[in-house]
């Protein structure tokens, strides 16, 4: 790089952080400007620094409108964030209508998330709609609790749908299709226990108890509806194909007895559908016309095609996709309920797991979520994730709106000879105007890092020492110094607590203009990682770990 051009960058950025710091620019925003933009300039940072403050000198003393007209000779290129977008489906034909279909027993986690962003960003590609349905036919395991947690967060992760549909209060309609089956010889009531079922389904026999005729069958459905019927001693069975390879179409179980109190619903019913009869309807009802699926449920596709040949009701597009594996990470509901019993995790939103909970409150953003799943898109392969992937678009996401701040974790004290007193300012952001934080040192300061004798370092934003020894204030490449952060010794830093994704908490003292942070701002706290802020209490301030 020629030396003009040399010159013509270092007065451009510093115009521009003058401009932006009401005249009064910062040697290391413009530094940073520079290398990020030319890092070969590196070789020879020595030179550079020089000019730049000679150049920083001479602009903060221009009055403002001098600034303002030699800035205009400039100009500045905006960071584009790329945005991605979903794959073009097939077999599209007027509006397409999908749904977001969770069942209510646990929290969602990353792969719930990808799913229903991806059924919910292809209604509204193609200009369609998108319903919400509820699937809390299981008594058992519906609760309020996660139906409220799933709506909040949908909401959190800007999932628009345009409708929402809670199932247990459709019960009439899947008992008046079931009994259409019936009528038309489709469906039997089946006593028989779980375990013979279970036995002559591996064998592909059908039992007795489908030669009962319709107004047998019918006469038994009734009976089961005003709970005649313990559970286990009646279920409707489906005929489907005994001799299939498809398991799932040897006379599966399509209602079953429960006793179980429902959260919504209370005792009024006893008899549930179970998720291919009730998804079948549903998807056909609802008018949804594509349905993105893991494809775990490829096997159970047939089965409900012939639910939907057997009542004349639509079929969907159906586009199975590769299951989302959370690498390192425990899912399944049963696992984290176990792990939660048993005090191996806090609770649904421990930083050990997976959850939306979790990751929302470590300061994940929901754009995050959205630019993962364009990502993974329709491929029919498992696709493993790994956290660090998702951490990668988050940190790129939060990067140029996340205040810097200084924190020293295992603080030690050191004391540095012949160190000038200084009043410091470094900026809260190298590249934006987000202000400074100030800050007053004499000879002690903490520090995180282990030092080496006969190494040189640079403290951030201040000066070169070696062997606790003063060296220089300015930036010299010929000194080969690490850089390190610090703090200097003062009774306004504050007590700083950090919940890591390890379940372990880290301490340190942070600089006091930590204060000024509002619970639930995300930070980067440099050379660390980026964490947000949880609580505040009296005597310190407890975040979260985000990522690196």
């Amino acid at each position: 790089m020629i030396n003009s051009d040399k010159t013509n960058l270092i007065l451009k950025y510093t115009l521009k952080n003058a401009l932006d710091y009401n005249g009064k620019a910062n040697f290391q925003s413009v530094l940073g400007r520079i290398l990020s933009e030319k890092p070969e300039l590196k070789q020879n940072i020595k030179d550079l620094a020089k000019e730049i403050n000679e150049t920083i000198k001479k602009v903060n003393s221009m009055k403002l409108e001098q600034i303002k007209k030699e800035i205009s000779k400039y100009d500045f290129e905006e960071k584009k964030h790329e945005e991605r977008d979903f794959k073009k489906l097939e077999n599209v034909s007027g509006k397409v209508i999908t749904r977001i279909a969770p069942e209510p027993s646990k929290y969602l986690h990353i792969g719930h998330a990808l799913v229903f962003i991806i059924n919910s960003g292809y209604a509204y590609k193609y200009k369609g709609r998108c319903i919400l349905r509820l699937e809390d036919t299981n008594p058992e395991k519906s609760e309020k609790e996660y139906v409220n947690s799933i709506l909040e967060d949908l909401k959190w992760l800007k999932i628009k749908y345009d409708k929402k549909i809670i199932c247990s209060k459709r019960m009439k309609i899947y008992y008046d299709y079931a009994e259409k089956l019936i009528n038309m010889g489709k469906a039997y009531v089946c006593f028989c226990s779980r375990d013979k079922i279970k036995k002559l389904r591996h064998e592909k026999t059908r039992c007795e108890c489908y030669n009962k005729s319709v107004k047998e069958n019918l006469s038994e459905w009734k009976r089961m509806l005003s709970k005649k019927y313990s559970p286990g001693k009646a279920n409707l069975r489906l005929l489907g194909d005994m001799e299939s390879n498809n398991g799932t179409l040897r006379d599966p179980i399509i209602f079953r007895i429960s006793n179980a109190k429902h959260y919504l619903l209370g005792n009024k019913h006893i008899v549930w559908p179970l998720y291919d009869f009730e998804n079948s309807i549903e998807d056909s009802i609802l008018g949804i016309t594509h349905v993105v699926r893991s494809k775990e449920f490829e096997l159970r596709a047939e089965l409900q095609d012939l639910i939907k040949d057997y009542l004349n009701l639509k079929k969907q597009e159906v586009i199975e996709i590769g299951r989302f594996n959370i690498l390192g990470a425990v899912t399944q509901g049963r696992e984290i309920r176990e792990l939660i019993e048993k005090r191996k995790v806090s609770g649904w939103d421990d930083p050990r797991l997976v959850t939306i909970k979790s990751l929302r409150r470590r300061g994940f953003i929901p754009e995050s979520f959205h630019e993962l799943a364009k990502g993974a898109g329709l491929s029919k392969s498992e696709t493993n994730i790994d956290i660090r992937i998702l951490a990668s678009i988050n940190r790129k996401l939060i990067d140029d709106r996340t205040k810097r701040y200084s924190v020293i974790f295992t603080p030690k004290k050191i004391k540095i000879e012949n160190a000038p007193e200084l009043k410091v300012k470094a900026p809260l952001h190298p590249d934006h105007n987000y202000g400074f934080r100030n800050f007053t040192t004499k000879k002690e300061y903490y520090i995180q890092d282990n030092l080496e004798k006969n190494q040189n370092y640079r403290f951030m934003h201040l000066f070169n020492f070696r062997d606790n020894k003063f060296i220089s204030r300015e930036l010299d490449k010929n000194l080969d110094a690490r850089l390190i952060h610090w703090l200097p010794v003062s009774k306004d830093l504050v007590n700083v607590e950090v919940m890591m994704d390890d379940g372990k908490i880290i301490k340190g003292f942070g600089e006091s203009n930590l204060k000024k942070v509002k619970v639930n701002e995300i930070v980067q706290f440099e050379r660390n990682f980026f964490a947000k802020l949880d609580k505040k209490e009296k005597n310190k301030l407890i975040f979260w770990f985000t990522h690196k």
